[in-house]
Parts: structure tokens; C-alpha cells; sequence
């Protein structure tokens, strides 16, 4: 089978390369990803959750993806500097993958898509901007404030979370829309089915951003489930893994 490596932290590089080879895979490997990546049968990930995030950002058909975490957090990695080795010869010997459902942002002639969160903020930093919030066409609030996240329910522990966000668990496919400091007492995020269409309109152009690493010009913006998932090899502790996360963050 074809691999690629993306690697942040090139010390492992050498290590993961190695094991891929003992097991009889082809091996590439790429500071930086890229569309290319499509082409393989899966991807190991060195890095943390950006480096996972900054893949998806790149390919639309998800090869199935292995992350070792060297970074802080790790929510979407399978192991460890240190443990890789026996989790990642598991991983591939079952081969058993999960997919999680990405969203897909429209705005104007340019288009995204985002495994945590689309958030849509002011131009002007430090002043208010107001923003519309349609779902399924029916306008439901219009509300002051700095900006807005939609997340789905793999970024609720994200930026979401932040913000004030509900956790929804991993297995659960919601859209969560979550104001920036609205000025309004008492507003509070809610949650839709990932099959609504989401729409944030504001007075003014603002700035789209796509997982922290992409970033748009748009005063509209329309959020919707993308035909094209997130794969990743399956994590049977995925729902556990939420919940270490939260502990960690306390």
C-alpha cells in the first residue's frame, strides 16, 4: 500500500518511516500538505491537532488518516511519541476507519471546508458587528456581538468550547452555533441536525475562517454538510478520549 507522511515534528520522521517500511508500505513524506495527498491509500500525521487540520484543509476525498501527536492537545490523534509503534501496526493490520462529517462553507465565488468550525467575525477589531442567522431559509435571531462560530460536534471541544460551546459527543452530527461575546444578556449557543443550512449575514463584510487556517472576505456566508468526510482509523475511545480532554483543559 502507497503511505505519505505529513510531519511537523521531523525528529519521529525517521522512526515512523521505518516502521511503515517493516511493514511493506511504499513511503513519501512532506513537511506540508497537499492536494497530492488524495493519491495515497492513508496518512500518518506527526504533529498535533493542527497538523491534522491543515491536511483537511487540503484534500477534499479523505484518505484514511493516523496522527501521532507531538503537540498539546491531540483530540483527533491515535497515539503518543512514544507508543506509535504498536498502535500504528494495529491500526493498519485491522484497518478498520470511521468517518466524521465535514461542513462546507459558501460564500460568494469561494468556497471550504472545515472539520470544527467556520467563524465569521468583523473586519474592524474591537468593534461590534451585527449578524443575521438564518437556518433552512428562516431567519431565528439577528444579534450583536464580535463574531460567530458554527461548529460541528468534533469541534465542539475547539474553539466552540471556548466561546461558551455545549460538548456534544463525537458520534453525534450537529452544527453548534455559538456567539463571540454577544451583547445581549442571557443568549445562549443551541444546536441544529448537520443537515440544516446555516446562514450568517452581516451589515458589512466580514472575515471567514476555516479551522483557524483558512480565511475569506465574505459579508454572507452559508454553512452546510459536506459530501466529503473526514476519515480517520478508528478510535474505540473516542467518546472516553472527549471527556480526558475536558479534564486536561480544567
Amino acid at each position: 500500500m502507497r503511505s505519505v507522511i505529513v510531519y511537523k515534528s521531523p525528529e519521529l520522521l525517521e522512526k515512523v518511516e521505518k516502521v511503515l517500511l517493516d511493514l511493506g508500505h511504499e513511503v513519501k513524506s512532506f513537511p506540508k500538505p497537499s492536494r497530492s495527498l488524495e493519491s495515497f491509500d492513508f496518512i500518518v500525521s506527526i504533529g498535533g491537532d493542527g497538523t491534522i487540520l491543515s491536511i483537511l484543509q487540503e484534500v477534499r476525498r479523505c484518505p484514511p488518516i493516523f496522527g501521532i501527536n507531538s503537540g498539546k492537545i491531540g483530540y483527533l490523534t491515535h497515539s503518543n511519541s512514544t507508543d506509535f509503534e504498536d498502535k500504528i501496526r494495529i491500526a493498519l493490520k485491522k484497518f478498520e476507519t470511521e468517518k466524521f462529517e465535514r461542513v462546507k462553507c459558501s460564500c460568494g465565488d469561494s468556497d471550504c471546508l472545515a472539520l470544527n468550525e467556520i467563524a465569521f467575525f468583523g473586519k474592524e477589531r474591537g468593534k461590534l458587528t451585527e449578524i443575521t442567522i438564518k437556518i433552512d431559509s428562516e431567519e431565528v435571531d439577528r444579534i450583536r456581538c464580535d463574531g460567530i462560530i458554527a461548529a460541528t460536534q468534533i469541534g465542539s471541544t475547539a474553539y466552540s468550547f471556548s466561546a461558551g460551546g455545549p460538548v456534544v459527543e463525537p458520534y453525534h452530527p450537529s452544527i453548534i452555533i455559538v456567539p463571540v461575546a454577544p451583547f445581549r444578556f442571557g443568549w445562549r449557543p443551541f444546536v441544529v441536525r448537520m443537515d440544516r443550512i446555516v446562514e450568517f449575514e452581516a451589515k458589512n463584510p466580514g472575515l471567514v475562517i476555516a479551522d483557524g487556517k483558512k480565511i475569506f472576505e465574505a459579508k454572507r456566508v452559508t454553512i452546510t454538510k459536506s459530501d466529503f468526510p473526514a476519515v480517520f482509523f478508528k478510535r474505540d475511545d473516542r467518546v472516553k478520549r472527549v471527556f480526558q480532554i475536558i479534564r486536561r483543559i480544567e
